[in-house]
């Protein structure tokens, strides 16, 4: 255990790495059917967060703000939250809202939860089965990891709400699948169907893999495209357990727990030959089905690239700035093949920086330029650390979040067996191309 460490001497931040988590909270809502998130803050920001969203995924994203305006500090902002919900609510008829406040918002003092529920007394008949809920996300604290985590919470424990939380029969061969931010929507796709393989049923929350895969839709609509139905999630309340992929997914899964009595299982990460096994272990159990052929073929690609890939890693020296669920799993699996050092770069405190094997930074983009200094083979890290890396002369390989000038990345596979042996070759052919020289 190598634990990490927070420069407390710098007096500000140099080049940001941390994305806010209002933009975290925004991603989760995508995952869930005709939902529509309304950010109440400055207009600018607003369309900030929508821009690195739809660039990365290279989608329209479901986004609507109310703007906070000088007479707000006077008058507060009571009837402009109103008024943009009945809005909301009169012209797209969404299934699920839900008020973000920020900073700014805290800052004028505005009662987000005081404002949805005088709306929802007022709106009672018209509103039918749509769910309207707030929550504060000031940019101050956490990041895109734990945006997305609470959002997911907070939506969970609204459900959990108008179930009434009481024990029901419970099926076996359902699971709910909580899936972290750090998956690509073809990650989720890949773990669904793995999932499906063994015979179960799998209910997806959020689910990108369906409204941010790059499907084609007929129409426009200002709600989120895809994701699971609201009305489908009742059902989670008879699953037979519960999976949480990411330790940011536990506040989750425990609510689930608590209300239900569903056990639930973390898995920090999903990539690697260890974290695989556990997976196909578990869900063998969990089924009483034996793992398909295909899936004992894939074990051996990846063992045998694991082979064929140990001189491209042997004796390499990697840095990295990624959430930290993120972080966790690709040191786990660098670790597996063998190269000399990982140095990472958090850009919020979690307790899994504790078990990352490495030193472990929380910081910004100037502390990972600094370690890019001391020496480093490879950069792994979001489109924000891209030019810190071509200023140190590093080989850059993106990931995370955001990307903007790849293709395809959100539908790029690391989970599972294939998902290893894909960013395998992926971070190999990076290294070997470091050794020519060859920054392109």
């Amino acid at each position: 255990m190598n634990p990490y460490r927070e420069n407390l001497s710098k007096p500000l931040s140099v080049n940001p790495l941390r994305v806010s988590q209002a933009v975290g909270g925004v991603l989760a809502l995508q995952g869930f059917f005709r939902s529509l998130p309304i950010i109440y803050g400055a207009h600018g920001c607003v369309e900030a967060v929508g821009e690195m969203l739809s660039q990365h995924y290279q989608e329209p994203v479901a986004l609507q703000n109310v703007t906070v305006h000088d007479s707000n500090l006077i008058f507060g902002g009571s009837e402009s939250a109103q008024d943009a919900l009945e809005l909301a609510v009169s012209r797209y008829k969404p299934d699920l809202i839900v008020l973000i406040g920020t900073s700014l918002t805290e800052m004028v003092g505005e009662d987000l939860e005081h404002d949805v529920k005088l709306f929802i007394e007022n709106h009672s008949k018209t509103l039918g089965d749509s769910l309207v809920l707030s929550l504060q996300m000031p940019d101050y604290e956490g990041s895109l990891e734990t945006g997305y985590a609470r959002m997911t919470e907070r939506i969970v424990e609204a459900v959990i709400g108008l179930s009434g939380g009481t024990n029901r029969k419970k099926r076996r061969n359902r699971i709910n699948l909580l899936a972290g931010p750090h998956l690509t929507p073809g990650d989720v796709m890949e773990l669904r169907e793995i999932i499906s393989s063994f015979g179960l049923e799998v209910i997806t929350l959020p689910d990108l893999s369906s409204s941010l895969c790059g499907h084609l839709l007929v129409g426009n609509t200002k709600l989120s495209r895809g994701g699971v139905p609201l009305d489908y999630l009742d059902k989670m309340m008879t699953s037979g357990c519960t999976i949480a992929v990411g330790e940011c997914m536990e506040g989750a899964a425990r609510a689930i727990e608590q209300s239900s009595g569903i056990p639930y299982h973390v898995f920090p990460s999903l990539t690697g030959l260890q974290a695989s096994d556990d997976f196909f272990e578990f869900l063998r159990k969990q089924s009483r089905t034996e793992v398909q052929v295909k899936y004992r073929w894939q074990r051996q690609i990846l063992l045998d690239s694991m082979l064929d890939a140990r001189n491209a890693y042997r004796g390499k020296r990697i840095i990295a700035a990624l959430e930290p669920d993120h972080l966790l799993g690709l040191s786990g699996w660098l670790e597996e093949i063998g190269i000399r050092s990982f140095r990472a770069v958090s850009p919020s405190v979690s307790p899994v920086l504790e078990r990352i094997g490495g030193e472990t930074l929380i910081g910004d983009l100037e502390d990972m330029e600094r370690l890019a200094e001391e020496g480093a083979d490879l950069w792994i890290g979001s489109s924000l650390s891209e030019q810190g890396a071509l200023r140190q002369g590093i080989l850059f390989e993106p990931m995370g979040f955001p990307i903007f000038n790849r293709l395809g990345s959100f539908l790029a596979v690391s989970v599972g067996y294939r998902g290893t042996t894909e960013i395998l070759g992926r971070v190999g052919n990076a290294l070997l191309r470091a050794e020519r020289g060859t920054h392109k």
